[in-house]
């Protein structure tokens, strides 16, 4: 008799412990799934990043051109001005002689 409560009780304990297993072997089974979704997102985004990288150094080496250009512009600009400083004084010491 006590021998069937206590193949009662380990009975109970097996059920209680295989349903127990068996959620875990699902639990287990779908962070797999979501470990491979996460890894498929990082190499994406690690992908993502690069392209981003990509674009500065590009990005960089476009301002780096436009400041040379700019700075040409920068220096025909100066010489315009001390030309036209040039022929105004020029012009204004001419137009002095010209005045008794």
């Amino acid at each position: 008799m006590i021998s069937y409560l206590v193949d009662a009780v380990l009975l109970i304990a097996l059920a209680f412990t295989s349903m127990r297993v068996t959620r875990m072997h699902r639990e287990l089974a779908r962070l797999r799934s979501y470990q491979g979704e996460f890894s498929t997102i990082v190499q994406e985004t690690a992908g993502a990043f690069d392209t981003v990288i990509k674009a500065a150094h590009d990005s960089t080496a476009n301002l780096g051109r436009l400041a040379n250009v700019l700075s040409g512009k920068i220096d025909q600009a100066h010489e315009a001005i001390t030309a036209l400083d040039a022929r105004r004084s020029q012009a204004g010491r001419g137009g002095d002689a010209e005045q008794p």
